[in-house]
Formats: structure tokens, C-alpha cells, sequence
């Protein structure tokens, strides 16, 4: 990223040590609105009671300051600084231990290691093979361990779970704890607990036309009876089979005591034949981990005893009794004062991943779901069920059932997925009570996605909302569907599982990693636990570079067998300090679109129009039913004035209504709230309910008399609409690339996240709805430092940018601090030759740092309202190559004995390349190089100032491009370019502060020496191309690598493409 007219001064941030000048806080414009606080007192660590009443003169709302929570007991979050986020702020490691065997000094160094590299801590998650429930093809992973001893729960399990709390506590970091083995989903309990996951046997028996049933119903005593109905078949094909509506039929309480009951069917029909339908509760017995009797094992196994050694159960998770089966669990085997004491230390969340137990299920079912049917939808859903049956898409592939009804019964399927998620909200619930109020944390959950219910119905009902880049496949629009509901909710955190991705592992190149960051980030995320760091240690029948989970189908393996581990600092620093921002304050959205769904098997976007994202725009989706939430209302034209804010709502054409949501629409309308129809208005509706739906048309004639709603075509853009009805956005954007943007606003700052999503270089100008005083967040450095050019109206700041492929930058707005009347230059835009511009040491002055490129004169407009003319550069020398470059490599691949894994690798140096004039990959460098991973020295040098009569001794002789003679220099910038991995690049011994990696530089003027200069660049890379050597003999808990996946691809490594000198000279203006 390129922003210039920045200081090189570091300016005092909100929760940082620093002095404040005592400058009056500057007004905000009118219209922006300010978020209630749980505690005002937080205000006066920023402001003196003086500005604090001139703030409230100025605005009747409270503010909302860093570290307040709308989740109870969080106003005291410590957040530490920009510059150095507190642990709790920074990511964590999801870190997988094989199961209870392993061991417990490795545990603790791998804990330590963690928070060496700048992670926050761990989620930990005793991974137990994935469950070993055979997703993967090929053989099973075989058990390495006695699990009748090492189960979950266990003793062994136990005292692992108590080192890493406790070595969490010594090393000040945090800890996450899995509710369960494997995904969470559930916990060892007696086969038949009622608290397990249920499903329907289902039977049915074919009667003619005219025929009559007399006999038993099929499946009788196969369990409790659910249902028992009658229904006309009309037509059938080998997928559907439909049924008359009309002669669908409750039958249940028909049938006596024995099972027996008497029908007789018409013989004047229309039809093929009638059926009889019987369903009967049953445990789905849902395997969370098989228990070990069941798979192949590599050791010897003890008799299994006791339900607690017999594997875990996927939990009921639409009851609080499912929920309940959990917490008796945790409160038999796994909380003892002890252990209840570290928790309230370190502890932040007890953790359930994304609900994926629908392999192996037909019907999700609960026993009170009848009831709570007939309750919330108005009927009885037992006529239905026939319709519900083999509806999971993994289900078997019998043919559906489906009615004559103009949808084909969707409506009562859908009927029944909307009472799914109001029981599942019961089972969040109840855990989420449970983390607050008997484990003084709270609980996250992956909420909604994969089953058929309404994800964001139910986002609101956990502390922390979590999503992932996999499910979500990195895909902005999804992560704005999953924000939009949490942060409506007032969610302090809204987390996502980051970074795993299909068929990468040992190959993921940290670029990647991190945009995959940018784009969570660019979607509302503002936490990530990263995906992940497996146990190090030795293990059974594992070789190096060690236990690897999901059979080596998803990354990436973190921890110290990576080369690139050491220089993990960087972009875990630069990741915290995104995720300080993202977590301060509150977000501002400019649209809110309206979304109904019971499906979210698939994430997929809903609007893929650019035209929005081009004008500037931000929004973020809501289903109808979170109208419900406390903060869901208008207030001077704008929904949720105290959450994000929006100026507009959206519904599409095809978008499905509901009842309760139409009628919180017309409340919203006549508040003032502008409402477009986007492509005409919709016509259908969710569920079942013909007078609910006919009341709703008529509010919706109603409403679209109102001046305040619209309805456009379908070939009209909706930025054009909001363009003609004057709602703007609040980061309006102008350039030649992709810019999407982020708004978090706390008491004293507006603070905007800007990424450029594009892989090729941009630039551009952004204009934000704020007047706050403008400051570049540095979070590869930490600095915050003053943007000298900007231009400024009474609403609005304009800032020009330039963005590299894929780069982020975070822009600050401050309202206290800096005065106003700062020497600025005002400005949109800038010329390649400025540099930069920084404040001089005269407070009434800026130091232009300007290049070889400056070959015409430059007119500066000061915000004093003096221009000035910057002269052409005369004699400065043109930016340079370097080049005879050395290249030590140092190979990492598999010690003596693969299956000691305790060293992190075999390293050696393998081999000297000099004289390298261009930086090629690896791989183009030598042949011999193409299976080798590890870590690259590359040195060189160079003569400042640059002249050409003077040599470098050799061996770091320098080939220069000419340069001219020198004058005024000032100094000079390194630039790398992007980098493939990682880089830690010394100028003369001095170690230079994280680079960007997709635009790696840096000043090094202070660097610099008169003479000989030497610059040395340490890269690394992922293991890919050292595994490709020995993929076939590469195993896992006996599970070859070979087995799931080809061997990895010959990937590019080392430092490409050219590294630059580029001089400058500084001439000083004055105001």
C-alpha cells in the first residue's frame, strides 16, 4: 500500500501510553450517530468531564468505547494497544491433540510455542481421528493408542486439558475448549439417553383404490410412535411421488393399543393406490467419535466397561435435554475447582464447530417437536411427515414424497425446517447460560450453516457467532450474511475458523493465508482462530513432519516442523492488529438487504452485482426474523441507529416474505426508513399460512404507497436508485480497482479497513463521511502516523490511495488529539515522484520526500491556502536493481528416522548459488532444486550514495544501471515486491520492521552507511516440495498420504522478481 504524506512520528492511539494535546474535540457531522455503552464511565479515560458534556451537548446519544461488550461480564476486556494487542485480542490456534496418549511435556512446549510466535493462545480440540467415522476414502486411521483409557474425559484427557490451561496462565495467553471430541457436537453418554440425537423409522404399506387396511400398522414396536397418516397416490417417477393433498390424513389416534387399526378407502379415487404411513422415534446413534470396538486399531485394546470408554454421541440439538447431556458431562468428568479456577484466568470460549452430522441421518427429529409445530406454524405436522422423509441431501436416494399443492408441499417443509431452528435455538440456549453463569466465560458456536434451518435467525444466540473460510469458500458476500444478524445483535465478536482450504496442506503459501483474512475481515469478521496446529510430538505410526489431520485433505499443519514458524511474528502481528481494530467499537453499514432461508447447506452469494461495491457501498443481510431483536428499529430514517446504522433496505424480487417481517417492514416505512424493491415486488411467501399471507398483501399495498418506497426493474442498478433518491455511502470510492471497505466507529475514532481484492496494483481516492482527523494504522509496524494530504469539506474527508494485488490498509479518524489546523496539503491525488510527505521538524512545515521520477514542476495546495511549486529533481540517481546476489540454502526434509519427529527437521545447508543476477524460483535456478523446501539466505550489497567510480569489493560487487551523480539525498526506500511466503529482510545488521508481503518496503535511511551497504533477505517456504520427494512413504496414524491425496505440486520458491534502491531527496515547505 501506498500512502503518502505520512510522518514518521507515532501517534498516540486509543489505549495507548502517549501525550494528548488538549485541543475541543471536533464536531462530527450531522446524521452520524454515536452507539449506547454498557458503561459511560469508559469515556473519561479518553475525554476530560469538559469534553465529555460538550460531547453530549452535541449529541443526545452515548458513545461506545474499545472494550465494551453488549455480552454480560466483557466491560472490563482488556484489549492492550494497536501497537501490542492483548492476548485476548490476538488470533489463536485451533490445536488438535491426537487423543489423551500424547505427550504432556510436548502439550505444554507446543502452548508455549504458540504464543512465541504472537498467537493469542488455543482452542483445543482432542481431534480422536475425526471421529474415525470413515468420511475419507481408503482405510481407516488406525487407533494408536488405548482409547478405553484415553477417551474424552478421561483422566489422561484431564490432565492434558489442565497443562494447557495452566500453561496458558504462565505464558499469559488464552484458551478456547471444544465442548466435545472431534467437532464438539457431542460427548460420551449411555446409547439410549434421550439427550442423544434422534431420527424417524419410517414404514409404509401400499392399500388399492377401494381396498381397506384391517391389521397392525407396519413397524409397530419398532419404538414410540410418532405418526401414523393415509394419503392417494397420483402419479409416481423414479425421484417423485405425489400425493393428493386433500386426502392426506392423521390417523395416530386411531390406532389402539396394539397397534391395530381398521381403514376403509374409497373406491371412486383418482389415483394409483393409497399408503399408510407409520414413524417411529429412534437414536439416530450418531457417532461423534466411533467408539473403539468398532474400527481397526494398531494396539491392543482394553474391555470397554463403561459408557464413558464407549465412543461419544452426537447430542439431541434441538433441546435443551441435548444441551444438558453436554454440561452433566463437563460437570461429572471435566470440572473441578481446579480446573473451574483456570477457566475464569484464561478461559475465553467453550466451542462447537459446524453441525456436519447429517451423513449418516434421515429426519432430524426431537420428541417435543409436534408440539412445538403445531404450536409456532398453526398445525399439526403429522399428515406432513410423509414429505420431511430422505429430505437431507445425504440421505438415501428413495424417492420424494411430494403433494399436489401448488409448490409441492415446500410450504409444510418449510414450516418444518422453521421449527428446526426455533428448537435449536433452545439447545444454544441453554449452553449459552450455561458458559455464563456456571463457567463465568461464554460459548461460540459455528451457528446454522450446513443443515436446513435458518442460519440467521439463530446467529444471535451465542456469545460469539463463528463462521468459517472453507464452508463460506472466502466468499465476501457469505461472510456479510453471517455478520449481518451478529452485529445487529450488538455482537462484540463475530469469529471464523480461517484458513483451512482443499488440498493445500504442507503447501499453503502465507499470502493466501492472509487473504483469506482480508476477505473475512471485508465481510464483517473481526476474530480468527486459525486453522490449525497439530499436536508436534511424536505418535504412533506417524512419520515427519507429524500428525497430520483430516488424512492430509485440508491445511495447514502449523508449528515448529514449518520452515517459515519463526517468522510467523509478522503476519500474526499485522493479523492482531487488524483484529484490534475490527473488535474497537462499533460497525456502520450503509444497506441492510432482507434474506429468508431455511436452507443453509450452501453458502452462496445472494447479490452478485458489482455496481453497489463500485459506488462504495457496504451492506449486510438480515432475515426477517431477526426484526425481532431489541435494536431492530427505525429512528430518523435509520434502522438500528444504535448497531450499524443502515440508510436503506433492500428486498429482491425473488426473496421470500414473512408474515412478521412484512409487518415490521410497514413499521420501518412509515419511521422513514427508505425501502426499494429491487426488480419488482416479491410474491412469495415462507411456511404455510394462507391468512397470514393474504393479511400480509394487503399491509404490502398499504406500504407501497408510501413516498419513502420504491420499486425498480429489473434492468435498473440499484446504485443508480440510491444515486436518485440521494442515500450515499458512507466510503464512497474512486479508482481503477476493487476496493471494499469496513467502518468500526468507537467514542473517539472512525476507523475504515480498506482492501483492494484485485490481484494487480491500483489507485484511487476514498471519500468518507467524516470530518475526524486522518491517520494511517500501520498494522505490519504498529505506528499510527498523520496522512498530510487529504481534502476536506464539511462532511467529508478525501484521501488518495494506491493499493498493491490483495493489500489492506487501515485509515483512523480522530476526533481528539491532533489539531485541526495542522500543516496539510489538500488533495485527491498525487504524482509517482512524491514519495512521501512527512511532518518537518518545524511545526510549520512538511518534508517532501521526492524521486528521480519528479522531471516537471509540482504545485502543492497547502491547507494554510498557500500554493507552492516543487522545482524538478535535478541529479538525483534513478532507482536501481540489485543484483549479484548469493543464495544459501538450507534444506528441511525428514531426520534419519521419520517416525521421530522431535527434531524439527533435517537441516542442512545444501547448497551456495553466487553471482545470481536475476531472482528466479528455486526450481528455475537448478533442477536438482525442485523437491527441496527449507529456507533461503540471499546477501548482497551496494554503494551509498550511489556512484558510478566506486566499487564494491568483491564478493558483493554491484552492476548498477547508470546511475547519475547524486545530490540532496535524502535517503532511500527498499522494495522487494511481493513475497511468495515469508521474508525478514537486515540492512547492515539492523533487522527491518514486518513487511507487507504483497508490497514488501521499507525506509532505510537510517540504515544506510557511506560506503559499502549489505543487505541480506531470509526467506522461507512450505514443506510441499520437500514432501513431493517421499509422498509415498509420508503416513499418519498408519494412513499413508498417498492414499487421499497426489503428491504436491512444484511449487515456485524463494526470493522473484527484482529488488530495488530507490533514492529520494526531501526539500521542505513551509506554510
Amino acid at each position: 500500500m501506498r500512502l503518502v504524506f505520512v510522518t514518521r512520528g507515532f501517534a498516540s492511539v486509543p489505549g495507548q501510553s502517549g501525550n494528548q494535546e488538549k485541543d475541543p474535540p471536533l464536531k462530527r457531522p450531522r446524521g452520524l450517530h454515536f452507539t449506547p455503552t454498557t458503561c459511560l464511565y469508559q469515556i473519561f479515560t479518553i475525554c476530560s468531564v469538559a469534553l465529555f458534556l460538550a460531547a453530549l451537548t452535541l449529541h443526545s446519544r452515548r458513545t461506545y468505547d474499545v472494550g465494551t461488550s453488549e455480552e454480560a461480564g466483557n466491560a472490563g476486556i482488556h484489549y492492550g494497544t494497536f501497537q501490542a494487542p492483548s492476548a485476548r485480542v490476538r488470533p489463536r490456534f485451533r490445536y488438535w491433540l491426537p487423543d489423551a496418549s500424547v505427550n504432556a511435556s510436548q502439550v505444554a512446549d507446543d502452548i508455549r510455542e504458540a504464543g512465541r510466535v504472537g498467537s493469542g493462545g488455543v482452542e483445543l480440540l482432542g481431534y480422536y481421528l475425526y471421529g474415525n467415522v470413515q468420511i475419507f476414502p481408503g482405510n481407516y486411521d488406525l487407533l494408536q493408542s488405548d482409547w478405553t483409557v484415553n477417551y474424552f474425559g478421561s483422566p489422561a484427557w484431564n490432565n492434558l486439558q489442565t497443562i494447557v490451561l495452566q500453561t496458558a496462565e504462565e505464558e499469559g495467553l488464552v484458551v478456547d475448549l471444544a465442548l466435545g471430541p472431534n467437532q464438539g457436537a457431542g460427548v460420551p453418554a449411555p446409547s439410549e439417553s434421550d439427550g442423544l440425537l434422534w431420527d424417524l423409522f419410517f414404514f409404509e404399506v401400499s392399500i388399492p383404490i377401494g381396498g381397506t387396511f384391517d391389521g397392525v400398522i407396519p413397524g409397530w414396536n419398532s419404538g414410540p410412535l410418532v405418526s401414523a397418516s393415509i394419503g392417494l397416490v397420483l402419479n409416481a417417477t423414479a425421484t417423485t411421488i405425489m400425493l393428493s393433498h386433500t386426502s392426506l390424513e392423521d390417523i395416530t389416534k386411531s390406532i389402539d393399543s396394539s397397534g391395530h387399526v381398521r381403514k376403509k378407502f374409497p373406491s371412486n379415487q383418482i389415483g394409483m393406490e393409497n399408503r399408510l404411513f407409520a414413524y417411529y422415534l429412534k437414536h439416530s446413534h450418531y457417532p461423534e467419535v466411533q467408539a473403539q470396538d468398532s474400527v481397526v486399531t494398531a494396539v491392543p485394546q482394553s474391555p470397554i466397561k463403561t459408557y464413558e470408554q464407549n465412543g461419544s454421541w452426537v447430542v439431541d440439538h434441538f433441546s435443551a435435554l441435548g444441551a444438558q447431556t453436554v454440561i452433566d458431562y463437563w460437570e461429572k468428568h471435566l470440572l473441578d475447582s481446579s480446573t473451574m479456577d483456570l477457566l475464569k484466568k484464561v478461559g475465553i470460549y467453550v466451542w462447537e464447530d459446524s453441525q456436519e452430522f447429517f451423513f449418516l441421518e434421515n429426519t432430524f427429529w426431537t420428541p417435543n417437536l409436534p408440539k412445538t409445530f403445531s404450536a409456532n406454524r398453526g398445525y399439526s405436522v403429522n399428515k406432513y411427515i410423509p414429505l420431511l422423509i430422505n429430505t437431507l441431501a445425504s440421505s438415501t436416494s428413495s424417492a420424494l414424497y411430494v403433494t399436489d399443492e401448488p409448490d409441492s408441499g415446500l410450504s409444510h417443509i418449510e414450516d418444518y425446517r422453521q421449527t428446526l431452528t426455533d428448537l435449536n435455538v433452545i439447545y444454544l440456549q441453554t449452553l449459552t447460560s450455561w458458559a455464563q453463569e456456571s463457567l463465568g466465560i461464554e460459548f461460540s458456536a459455528q451457528v446454522g450453516y450446513n443443515l436446513h434451518m435458518d442460519m440467521l435467525a439463530n446467529i444471535p444466540y451465542v456469545h460469539a457467532p463463528e463462521c468459517e473460510t472453507l464452508a463460506f469458500n472466502s466468499d465476501i458476500d457469505g461472510y456479510r450474511q453471517f455478520a449481518g444478524p451478529a452485529h445487529l445483535a450488538g455482537k462484540r465478536i463475530i469469529s471464523s475458523e480461517s484458513g483451512a482450504s482443499f488440498g493445500q496442506t504442507y503447501q499453503q503459501p502465507i499470502p493466501d493465508l492472509l487473504s483469506g483474512f482480508k476477505r473475512s475481515i471485508a465481510g464483517g469478521v473481526n476474530n480468527f482462530i486459525v486453522h490449525g496446529f497439530s499436536y508436534t510430538g511424536n505418535y504412533g505410526n506417524t512419520t515427519w513432519p507429524g500428525f497430520t489431520t483430516f488424512d492430509y485433505t485440508f491445511c495447514e499443519m502449523h508449528g515448529r516442523h514449518l520452515p517459515g514458524w519463526d517468522f510467523y511474528s509478522d503476519w500474526l502481528g499485522w493479523l492482531s492488529r487488524n483484529q484490534w481494530v475490527a473488535q474497537t467499537g462499533i460497525p456502520k453499514i450503509d444497506l441492510v438487504f432482507w434474506t429468508k432461508s431455511t436452507n443453509y447447506r450452501q453458502i452462496l452469494p445472494k447479490y452478485t452485482s458489482d455496481d453497489l461495491l463500485t459506488a462504495g457501498f457496504t451492506y449486510e443481510y438480515v432475515s426477517p426474523d431477526n426484526f425481532a431483536l431489541p435494536e431492530a428499529y427505525v429512528r430518523e430514517g435509520v434502522l438500528a441507529p444504535h448497531r450499524q446504522q443502515f440508510k436503506a433496505m433492500i428486498i429482491g424480487t425473488n426473496e421470500i416474505l414473512t408474515g412478521f417481517g412484512v409487518k415490521k417492514l410497514f413499521e420501518y416505512a412509515v419511521a422513514g426508513l427508505p425501502i426499494i424493491f429491487y426488480g419488482g415486488l416479491p410474491s412469495k411467501f415462507h411456511g404455510h399460512d394462507p391468512n397470514g399471507h393474504a393479511s400480509a398483501n394487503a399491509t404490502i399495498s398499504r406500504l407501497i404507497l408510501l413516498s419513502n418506497v420504491y420499486i425498480t426493474p429489473p434492468d435498473v442498478g440499484l446504485a443508480d436508485t440510491l444515486a436518485k433518491i440521494k442515500v450515499t455511502p458512507r466510503t464512497a470510492v474512486s479508482g481503477n480497482g476493487t476496493w471494499y471497505t469496513t467502518w468500526r466507529s468507537d467514542c473517539s475514532t472512525d476507523y475504515v479497513f480498506v482492501f483492494n481484492v484485485d490481484q494487480t496494483f491500483s489507485s484511487g481516492f476514498i471519500k468518507v463521511e467524516t470530518i475526524g482527523i486522518p491517520y494511517i494504522y500501520d498494522a505490519w509496524t504498529g505506528k499510527a502516523t498523520p496522512i498530510l494530504v487529504y481534502k476536506q469539506s464539511s462532511t467529508h474527508t478525501i484521501i488518495p490511495l494506491q493499493l498493491a494485488g490483495s493489500q489492506s490498509t487501515i485509515l483512523a479518524f480522530k476526533y481528539f488529539g491532533r489539531k485541526s489546523k495542522d500543516l496539510h496539503v489538500q488533495a485527491d491525488s498525487y504524482p509517482d515522484s512524491i514519495l512521501d510527505i512527512r511532518s518537518s521538524s518545524s511545526s510549520n512545515a512538511l518534508s517532501i520526500l521526492l524521486t528521480s521520477a519528479s522531471t516537471s514542476p509540482i504545485k502543492l495546495q497547502l491547507s494554510t491556502g498557500k500554493t507552492t511549486v516543487l522545482s524538478p529533481v535535478r541529479g538525483l540517481t534513478p532507482a536501481f536493481h540489485l543484483s549479484n546476489w548469493n543464495l544459501t540454502i538450507e534444506s528441511w526434509t525428514t531426520p534419519s528416522d521419520p517416525f521421530d519427529v522431535n527434531p524439527v527437521a533435517a537441516r542442512s545447508n545444501l547448497t551456495t548459488i553466487s553471482d545470481i543476477q536475476t531472482l528466479l524460483p528455486w526450481n528455475e535456478l537448478s533442477p536438482s532444486l525442485e523437491t527441496i523446501s527449507g529456507r533461503g539466505y540471499y546477501s548482497t550489497s551496494f554503494i551509498w550514495p550511489p556512484t558510478p567510480d566506486l566499487e564494491v569489493p568483491a564478493p558483493q560487487k554491484v552492476i548498477f544501471n547508470k546511475p547519475r551523480p547524486t545530490s540532496n539525498l535524502g535517503g532511500a526506500y527498499l522494495d522487494l515486491g511481493a513475497i511468495i511466503h515469508t521474508a525478514r529482510v537486515t540492512v547492515n545488521g539492523h533487522v527491518l520492521p514486518a513487511l507487507d508481503v504483497v508490497w514488501a518496503r521499507a525506509d532505510i535511511s537510517s540504515y544506510l552507511q557511506i560506503g559499502v551497504n549489505r543487505v541480506e533477505v531470509v526467506v522461507s517456504t512450505p514443506l510441499g516440495n520437500a514432501l513431493r520427494a517421499i509422498w509415498d512413504s509420508v503416513e499418519s496414524s498408519g494412513k499413508f498420504a498417498k492414499s487421499q491425496m497426489g503428491a504436491p505440486w512444484i511449487a515456485p520458491y524463494g526470493l522473484v522478481g527484482r529488488v530495488t534502491i530507490i533514492p529520494y531527496e526531501i526539500v521542505s515547505v513551509s506554510g
